[in-house]
């Protein structure tokens, strides 16, 4: 499944967890399996997930909101690139400030990130994780894109048999439009949309819009479905 897609970068596991007393042959074995059970975790989080070594900023494993957040395809949204392999700032101005959180986590400090010129600032957080090697390895845990994503929306609308147009209601609203704003977009009514915002709150029990968002934005971050 992961194999075909350009989506995931992987380098050889960190050396094996708890597998050195095993013979060689069946400890390459249980680390390549875990490594692409890992793998497959990662590409079902929302999140853009990263997983670099810190004294060389080499990229060990990314999944894909990472890799498209750290692309030109998106601006490098996130301040960061990807330049022969290893993580980099967009912005020379930030290398220093990425200098910092490595050396921070190098300390088994974790730091927030903050990259980007005025206006369009995003924060990346970086988090130190144990490994065996001297440099050690540091998780960059990105922004979240949107309130929810479409796939845990699309599970909860369901879990509470919404209609079609109320969960097409129910996702502008999390876009923050007002109830005018979705009839406008819709091309109904306003009375129209607080009828089916009333619909919405009765099935999911929400005694407000605003609990309603809420609960939306608490949802799992779970990706699109893959095939």
């Amino acid at each position: 499944m992961l194999e075909s897609s350009a989506s995931v970068h992987a380098a050889p596991a960190p050396a094996a967890w708890g597998t050195a007393a095993l013979p060689v042959n069946e400890s390459q074995r249980l680390a390549a399996n875990a490594t692409a059970l890992l793998r497959c975790v990662l590409e079902h989080v929302d999140y853009g997930l990263a997983l670099i070594s810190i004294a060389s900023r080499r990229l060990r494993l990314a999944n894909a909101p990472a890799l498209l957040a750290m692309s030109a395809d998106s601006g490098h949204s996130s301040g960061l690139m990807v330049a022969a392999g290893e993580v980099c700032t967009f912005h020379p101005q930030d290398e220093r400030a990425l200098d910092r959180s490595l050396t921070l986590a190098r300390t088994g400090v974790r730091d927030l990130l903050t990259l980007g010129p005025a206006g369009r600032r995003t924060t990346v957080a970086v988090v130190p994780l144990c490994g065996p090697e001297d440099d050690g390895h540091a998780l960059l845990i990105f922004a979240r894109r949107r309130l929810c994503d479409a796939s845990a929306l699309a599970l909860f609308a369901r879990s509470h048999d919404l209609t079609a147009a109320e969960s097409n209601v129910l996702a502008a609203v999390c876009e923050g439009l007002r109830p005018h704003e979705v009839a406008s977009q819709h091309g109904v009514q306003v009375s129209t949309v607080r009828s089916q915002l009333l619909s919405i709150r009765q099935k999911t029990r929400c005694g407000s819009i605003r609990e309603l968002v809420q609960t939306v934005s608490l949802l799992p971050p779970m990706a699109r479905h893959l095939n």
